[in-house]
């Protein structure tokens, strides 16, 4: 792939970063508005792989896998990418840019892609620009007891709420100091506030997270008892996640979907003061006297925008709250949303990587007892769905005599799409045969799949192709199908090339111990 000089003259010229890569990911093209944003000349890359040229991380500050850069997906995909990230310079200077690939196409094939780096520092200072001389003559009603705005209808809304609808972002709460001190009368609170977010902020167990919040509170608070529900979004039920100082029989009760604090809670009410003995119709009111409960203070648990889960305070005589309880309260919520979010992500990573390490452990206790190869052979293409949510898996071996590629095993697809016909001419299939795993994210706006009709009635939206190598010398291929489109991972690909490798040695096993017993 060659520019021409009037096209480099024209790149070169364009303010924003512009590169290109070829289908091996090696950079190609480099204009002077990449270099300033990367500190980077042309000769400092050229011809290199992008992983060993770019440092990105995300709008949360964590650094991007490779197969995440927007080159990359672009280059697996076939598709246009956009994504707005961190670039690191040279000088350890961080841009936020806007970066925009798209394919290269020659002949119809991919032969590369180029890719669009764009500041958005003069972006967003443009837009700042119009927003304030838009905004500087305007007379905005403030209440200036509460700090409402008044809106045009008449209405009264939090301050945060118009504020971040103006886009000017979005907001979370703390505590600046002289608010620390009228807030929190007693140093106790804030002391207690800096200790639990400590606590729960450094656990990656959801459980210790769980009863940390619900007994932290129950200390600092000198209530009677705390409650922490969390809704469970399949059944849309609010479920006991963790509990202190109530009895398993109220704990157990029923469902709590009802009562007006709940509601409240539920609408985002930033707290909810409930005294169920003046409620005669509340559903509980009976269970709640027998446990010695009189008032239930309810604070929505929320992460950003959305509702996880209900915390709860019991308490044995009425009690009037004052501000600074209900403001503490509300941030004790805030921090445990943010660790409960954490530590559901960190485990159902954990328990990922869990489940991959089973089943390979599976395949290869099979591997080393058995030399059945149908048995091996059926047990992985079963169990890689099992393990990675796929659709179906196939495994091809190559015939000796006819040298085509002959289906062995086969999971999750139907008879018609196995017998669809022969797959050796498909360009996935020869350069995964030649130089490793292929993964394609849309079978049916992909040129290298030879049968797009077939797998779109079969309902199969991406696809991963794996060689399948025994003593350096490819003898199949092992092939992953998915019903939702999907951007293969490299642990996805790694995991799938260990049970390609696992499924080689079973092979050799077979036939060494076949032809043994020849002789």
């Amino acid at each position: 792939m060659i520019f021409k000089n009037i096209h480099r003259d024209i790149l070169e010229g364009i303010s924003d970063g512009v590169y290109a890569i070829d289908a091996d990911r090696r950079i190609i093209f480099w204009n002077r508005g990449a270099e300033r944003l990367t500190g980077l000349s042309f000769d400092d890359v050229k011809n290199k792989n992008i992983d060993q040229v770019f440092s990105y991380t995300d709008e949360a500050g964590t650094a991007l896998p490779a197969y995440e850069y927007p080159a990359a997906l672009c280059l697996q995909s076939l598709a246009p990418v956009v994504k707005n990230l961190f670039i690191t310079h040279k000088n350890r200077e961080k841009f936020y840019i806007e970066e925009q690939s798209s394919p290269i196409l020659k002949n119809g094939k991919t032969d590369g892609v180029v890719s669009v780096m764009r500041d958005n520092a003069r972006v967003f200072q443009a837009v700042e620009k119009f927003i304030r001389n838009q905004r500087k003559d305007r007379l905005i009603p403030i209440c200036a007891w509460c700090k409402k705005i008044r809106m045009d209808d008449e209405s009264w809304e939090q301050i945060e709420k118009y504020l971040t609808d103006e886009g000017f972002g979005v907001f979370t709460h703390s505590m600046c100091p002289d608010c620390a001190d009228k807030i929190f009368e007693k140093k106790v609170y804030l002391e207690s506030y800096q200790n639990i977010c400590k606590a729960i902020s450094s656990s990656i167990s959801l459980d210790e997270v769980l009863n940390l919040v619900v007994t932290n509170v129950v200390k600092v608070m000198s209530v009677k008892a705390s409650m922490l529900r969390l809704l469970n979004k399949e059944t849309q039920k609010l479920e006991v996640a963790a509990h202190y100082g109530l009895s398993d029989k109220y704990v157990n009760k029923g469902p709590v979907d009802y009562d007006k604090s709940i509601e409240d809670a539920m609408t985002g009410k930033a707290v909810s003061v409930y005294d169920i003995t003046s409620d005669t119709d509340a559903k509980y009111r009976e269970e709640a006297e027998s446990e010695g409960i009189r008032s239930i203070l309810s604070i929505p648990v929320r992460f950003k925008k959305e509702v996880i889960g209900i915390l709860r305070m019991y308490t044995s005589e009425p009690v009037k709250y004052k501000d600074e309880d209900l403001k503490f309260m509300a941030a004790i919520a805030e921090q445990s949303a943010i660790a409960i979010v954490n530590a559901r992500t960190f485990e159902k990573t954990v328990s990922h990587a869990k489940e991959y390490l089973r089943v390979f452990e599976e395949v290869t206790k099979v591997v080393s007892s058995t030399l059945k190869l149908d048995e091996v052979l059926y047990l992985i293409v079963r169990k890689l769905p099992e393990a990675m949510d796929l659709k179906g898996a196939t495994i091809r071996l190559l015939d000796e005599e006819s040298k085509l590629l002959e289906p062995v095993a086969a999971f999750g697809l139907s008879k018609k799409y196995l017998s669809k016909g022969p797959v050796d001419m498909e360009e996935n299939i020869r350069v995964a045969l030649q130089k490793g795993p292929v993964a394609i994210f849309d079978v049916s706006n992909d040129q290298r799949i030879l049968y797009q009709k077939e797998a779109v009635e079969e309902g199969i939206k991406s696809m991963l192709t794996l060689p399948i190598i025994v003593k350096e010398k490819v003898i199949g291929i092992l092939r992953l199908f998915t019903d939702k489109p999907r951007m293969f991972s490299e642990e996805d690909i790694a995991f799938s090339a260990s049970l390609a490798e696992v499924c080689g040695t079973a092979i050799e096993n077979a036939r060494m111990y076949q032809q043994f017993s020849n002789k």
